[in-house]
C-alpha cells in the first residue's frame, strides 16, 4: 500500500514539474544583452546594454556585472570591466551599460555575468562580430534596442496617464536619410493609439532616441508596437516583448523594455534542473512498477 501511495505521489509530482506548476519564478536574471559597436579614430568600442529583472516579492541584495569581450580568433579576454548597479526593487527591472574598447576587428564573444553580494546569480552569452569603418555611401542599418516608458501623472479625474515613452535606435550601417518613428499602443485589434516623432539623419554607428507623449486610458493593457521609416519607407518594425499594465506602475518612475523584431519567434528555453528532477521522477515510477510486479 505504502508503495502504490509513494508512487502515485510522484507520478503527480513529475506531471506537475513537467506542466511548469512547480516552475520557480521567484528569482533575479539576466533577462537579455544587446551589444553594439562603434569606431571612433582608432579605438573601437563596444557597448553592452544589459536587461536586469528581479521577479522575487523581496528587493535584492548590492547588484553587480562582469563583463568580458572573448577574442574568438585566440580565445582570449581582451578587456574586462566590472560595474556596480546597486539593488533592483521587487517586482522590477532595469538596465545597465558598459563600454568596453577592444583592439581589434573581428568575432567576439561578451559574456555577462550578474552577481549578488560576489554570488554568481546569472549568466549570459552572446556573439558579435566587430567590422571595419564603413565608407562613405554606406546604407544604414537600423535596429530598435528598447523602450523606456515612464508615467507622469494621471489626469482626467485619474482615469487617464500622461506617458512618456522614449525608444533606442541604434543605427548599425552608415549615414541614414531622414527617419521618422511611429509609437502604436493596442488595446485589442480595433483599439490604438498612435504617436509620431521626427528622428532625422542617424550618423552611422550612433545610438539615439526618439520621444513620444501619450495620454492613455489607466486601466488597461497595452502591447507596444514601433515602427522606423526612412523616406517613408518602413526599415524596422520591433514590438515590445510583454503587455504593460499602467496601473501598475509608479508614477515618476521609468521602465526599461525589450524590443524585438516583429516576426522573431520566442526563444524556447533549454531544459534545466526542472527537467532532470522530472527525469528521475519518471525513473523512480518505473523502478516501483518493476519491484511491485516481482
Amino acid at each position: 500500500m505504502r508503495k502504490k501511495y509513494l508512487m502515485y505521489c510522484i507520478f503527480i509530482g513529475s506531471l506537475l514539474i513537467l506542466s511548469g506548476c512547480l516552475q520557480e519564478n521567484n528569482e533575479i536574471y539576466l533577462s537579455d544583452v544587446d551589444v553594439m559597436s562603434d569606431s571612433k579614430d582608432d579605438e573601437i568600442e563596444l557597448k553592452v546594454i544589459s536587461y536586469i529583472r528581479n521577479d522575487q516579492n523581496t528587493d535584492s541584495e548590492s547588484l553587480s556585472i562582469e563583463v568580458k569581450a572573448i577574442y574568438l580568433s585566440s580565445n582570449l579576454v581582451t578587456t574586462i570591466e566590472d560595474v556596480d548597479i546597486g539593488y533592483v526593487k521587487k517586482n522590477s527591472q532595469t538596465h545597465n551599460t558598459v563600454s568596453l574598447i577592444i583592439p581589434n576587428t573581428g568575432k567576439y564573444e561578451i559574456e555577462v555575468l550578474l552577481l549578488e553580494n560576489g554570488m554568481v546569480l546569472d549568466e549570459y552569452h552572446t556573439h558579435v562580430e566587430v567590422q571595419e569603418k564603413l565608407n562613405a555611401g554606406q546604407p544604414a542599418d537600423i535596429v530598435l534596442t528598447d523602450m523606456t516608458l515612464d508615467v507622469k501623472q494621471y489626469v482626467d479625474r485619474a482615469s487617464n496617464v500622461v506617458v512618456d515613452i522614449s525608444p533606442g535606435i541604434y543605427n548599425q550601417g552608415g549615414d541614414s536619410e531622414p527617419l521618422t518613428m511611429e509609437v502604436t499602443a493596442s488595446v485589442d485589434p480595433y483599439k490604438h493609439y498612435i504617436e509620431s516623432d521626427d528622428l532625422g539623419i542617424v550618423k552611422g554607428s550612433n545610438h539615439i532616441r526618439g520621444n513620444v507623449r501619450m495620454i492613455l486610458p489607466k486601466n488597461s493593457k497595452y502591447s507596444f508596437t514601433v515602427v522606423v521609416k526612412e523616406n517613408g519607407n518602413t526599415v524596422y518594425t520591433g514590438v515590445v516583448d510583454e503587455e504593460i499594465e499602467l496601473k501598475q506602475i509608479k508614477i515618476n518612475t521609468p521602465l526599461v523594455y525589450k524590443i524585438i523584431k516583429e516576426g522573431t519567434p520566442p526563444v524556447e528555453e533549454e531544459p534545466g534542473f526542472h527537467g532532470l528532477i522530472a527525469f528521475i521522477s519518471i525513473l523512480l515510477i518505473y523502478i516501483i512498477i518493476r519491484r511491485t510486479k516481482i
